[in-house]
């Protein structure tokens, strides 16, 4: 028996058929799935996506469709695209979270803490049939923390000094070199001409930075680190969880930074020490088969 999951992220939709022991058998990606940003464009990449699992030798086979989509709510474009999927490909579909739908790819049906921390930032728990998510708000209401909270920051932080003295440490000098921004106008033209992901990109720079022993590029880190781990800590107390606690962890930030992530680590093992805190290896798609189970 095969599934087909879906990751549906706010840059690329990823299709994957699966078995019940979580082995990807085909995959494909398309483009941009978020539903809640532009419901046509996300609904034509996603069923293109399953269209071409469909037409794979395993195809045949599979009993069920699982989409993970970012941003996803209760509301009226979650039952919009069930009721369309179901429509042209006549199989059962599920639409969740696509942090749901990670948890049960790197927990099953185990108690535990996924954070995730790329572009943005959020964090699930499951105590039991009890689940509780903190974060997934998006760049203007929260995503503390993350790559684009860094690179947010780090800009505030040119701001300041072109409002005062000018650009005198080796953080904004290196900054402003490597961007172009020397004035305010050209700060605001950056800033205001850039979308989400170029902002978060200035993480990768700071974290370079940080590696070369710059002292503000190395606090604005540890500091993200120290942020994901409080949010963190806030869903243990929420969901009540006792020890053995586990954590995973799952984005760019966790996987790439090393100095982030020791920051994270120490933060939430000073709140506990026993707190069991390892990279997720597994892919959201292969939640799919789990997320049925339970549902």
């Amino acid at each position: 028996m095969y599934y087909i999951g879906i990751d549906a992220g706010g840059t690329k939709t990823t299709a994957a058929i699966v078995d019940k022991k979580q082995n990807i058998l085909f995959e494909y990606t398309t483009g941009q799935g978020n539903v809640t940003v532009h419901f046509l464009e996300a609904k034509h990449n996603i069923v293109e996506a399953i269209h071409q699992c469909l037409l794979n030798s395993y195809g045949r086979s599979c009993q069920a469709i699982v989409l993970g989509v970012a941003g996803i709510g209760s509301g009226d474009k979650k039952k919009r695209l069930q009721s369309a999927l179901e429509g042209i490909f006549s199989l059962p579909t599920l639409v969740i979270n696509d942090a749901e739908l990670a948890y049960f790819a790197n927990f099953k049906n185990n108690n535990g803490i996924l954070s995730i921390a790329g572009t943005g930032s959020v964090f699930i728990g499951k105590n039991h049939s009890h689940f509780k998510m903190i974060g997934g708000w998006g760049h203007l209401l929260g995503d503390e923390g993350s790559s684009y909270d860094i690179g947010i920051k780090s800009l505030r932080i040119l701001a300041r000094k072109l409002e005062t003295n000018g650009i005198h440490s080796t953080f904004t000098e290196a900054l402003a070199n490597q961007y172009g921004i020397y004035n305010s106008s050209q700060l605001k033209h950056f800033v205001y001409s850039s979308d989400k992901s170029a902002i978060a990109g200035i993480s990768l720079f700071v974290y370079q930075l940080a590696k070369r022993h710059d002292k503000e590029a190395f606090q604005l880190i540890k500091e993200a680190g120290e942020i994901l781990s409080n949010q963190t800590i806030q869903l243990i107390k929420l969901l009540q969880l006792t020890n053995p606690i586990h954590v995973k962890c799952k984005g760019s930030l966790f996987e790439k930074n090393e100095i982030l992530f020791k920051s994270y680590k120490e933060s939430l093992q000073h709140y506990d020490k026993d707190i069991q805190i390892q990279i997720g290896k597994n892919a959201a798609v292969t939640g799919a088969p789990f997320v049925l189970k339970n549902k």
